[in-house]
């Protein structure tokens, strides 16, 4: 982990030693590197110089990045992986793919920063995967207050870092395993949310490589359209190579788990319900209910998950929470690395996810759970009760989070005032064991997506339900429109950065994965 101090004001010196890095790279490829595979673009990188960053199925590296992916459906095999080190290296990857595919191949690119993204957005069969996960870095600027993180690192490495180094941290993801890259790029819900807005809201530059191998950086002075799109607008407009965010003290949290009965599920809605509603009292605090079954750890329960980012141990935001009785209960001061490496969520399961936004009435919200509670009934029966885990997260959507990210960043294009009131975010995913095969995922998809329509049907009958078919990026599935759901001015405006960035289409045609900004209709 790179721990040097590099001010924001430098930043062109950086890209400069890149550069220089890059070339120095491409000069000193070793002959075994340029070994021809028969596959176009992959000889391509390898003529270039890039060989010694190209794997292919016969490389010893091959397997475990394959095993690297947390969806076990994303766990496919490109042609190959280019793996670049650097900024320079990652321009020379672009213009080397860009010129390859030149009107020719039915053959695509995939770009991976963390591997937590669905699996058509990350990963390729015919094709190539630019895996940034070697780009790893992040370091603190005391003079700018600014910390800057590559897009291949993940959370928990940051912050330990930052923390080690700095004493400080950034607004960025809960689960200590997800990539940097995808998590900001589509808007970054966040422990700090309430305080900070979303993680994109605090990100003040990024560097980018655009479709032609240009290497800019986008920020409210220089090219402030890109800054702004890149603020939600997920994998439109290049790949960024660096994200120079906001930082803060670090302080440790009071963090706590409350393990309780399904019983209680009416008495965990109205707690969070009453917390969503009264956001002027919650900006430092953080609360999530899980809805969870798993065979193996003896079915359904539900956790209640509590965090006060200052510290306060004594924050009557939880007052609710604690007045429910628990078969077990936490609460104890834990940095965020400790909390973010400890809620590491394991994978290699097959798996299937859908998100919704539901009013922040206890109506809609027991209507959700009761939901959660017969998917697994069915499940239970078709697939067996060994066979798969689900769970539902609610999480607080209160509109004081598009007030602090306009506080905090400016305008983004995320679209979240167009929520008219408080609402829940919902999501739900069935993880499938591998040995129940493709047969097994499709019937929890398809089990997924009958609950998912039912539920907008009814949440669609709730009042004051009007915007709420804004989509959550980070945790939409395939099926789903999140770019849509910003609103037609924000998806003009993006098609309008995309065309001016990126005027041959490379993002929205050789870079299919993920939600295309091209695709959306206004």
């Amino acid at each position: 982990m790179r721990t040097s101090r590099r001010p924001f004001a430098v930043l062109a010196i950086t890209s400069l030693a890149y550069c220089t890095s890059g070339v120095y790279a491409q000069e000193n490829s070793t002959a075994a590197s340029r070994e021809i595979t028969g596959f176009p673009p992959c000889d391509a990188l390898i003529e270039a110089g890039l060989g010694t960053q190209v794997l292919t199925a016969t490389s010893n590296e091959y397997e475990s990045r394959v095993d690297s992916w947390w969806f076990a459906n994303a766990r496919v095999r490109p042609w190959c992986f280019v793996r670049p080190q650097n900024t320079m290296e990652v321009s020379n990857v672009v213009k080397v793919l860009s010129d390859a595919g030149s009107g020719a191949g039915d053959w695509h690119i995939a770009v991976r920063s963390g591997g937590h993204s669905l699996p058509s957005a990350n990963s390729i069969v015919n094709g190539v995967t630019i895996d940034l996960t070697m780009m790893n870095n992040s370091w603190y600027s005391p003079e700018q207050k600014v910390a800057s993180v590559e897009p291949g690192a993940a959370w928990k490495d940051v912050y330990a870092n930052l923390l080690d180094t700095a004493n400080v941290t950034v607004t960025g993801g809960r689960d200590g395993g997800v990539g940097v890259g995808g998590f900001l790029l589509g808007g970054g819900n966040s422990y700090y949310s309430s305080r900070n807005g979303f993680g994109c809201d605090t990100v003040v530059n990024y560097e980018v490589v655009l479709a032609n191998g240009t290497i800019v950086n986008a920020n409210a002075s220089t090219n402030p359209d890109l800054w702004r799109a890149l603020k939600g607008g997920g994998m439109n407009f290049g790949i960024v190579t660096r994200f120079d965010i906001e930082a803060m003290p670090a302080v440790d949290f009071a963090y706590g788990q409350s393990v309780l009965s399904t019983n209680y599920s009416d008495a965990v809605v109205d707690v969070i319900v009453n917390f969503t509603n009264n956001p002027e009292e919650m900006e430092n605090d953080h609360l999530i209910p899980l809805y969870s079954y798993n065979a193996s750890e003896g079915g359904q329960s539900i956790i209640l998950i509590g965090v006060n980012t200052q510290g306060d141990l004594n924050s009557p935001a939880f007052d609710g929470m604690n007045s429910i009785p628990a078969l077990s209960r936490t609460w104890e001061h834990k940095s965020l690395a400790r909390a973010a490496n400890e809620s590491q969520v394991a994978g290699g399961l097959l798996y299937t996810q859908s998100t919704l936004t539901l009013p922040a009435n206890p109506t809609a919200v027991r209507r959700a759970t009761a939901l959660h509670s017969s998917l697994i009934r069915t499940l239970t029966a078709t697939l067996g009760p060994e066979n798969f885990s689900a769970s539902t997260f609610l999480q607080p959507l209160p509109t004081q989070i598009a007030k602090a990210g306009s506080r905090s960043g400016g305008s983004n294009v995320l679209g979240l005032d167009r929520i008219p009131g408080n609402a829940i975010l919902w999501v739900s995913g069935v993880g499938v064991q591998p040995d129940a095969g493709d047969a097994g995922l499709a019937v929890a998809r398809a089990e997924l997506k009958k609950l998912v329509a039912e539920l907008r049907e009814f949440a669609r009958g709730q009042d004051d339900v009007e915007g709420m078919e804004w989509t959550y990026l980070n945790y939409a599935d395939a099926d789903q429109d999140p770019l849509g759901s910003y609103g037609e001015e924000n998806v003009r405006f993006m098609q309008e950065v995309a065309e001016r960035y990126d005027p041959e289409g490379f993002w929205q045609g050789r870079v299919p994965g993920g939600f295309k900004v091209g695709r959306v209709e206004v």
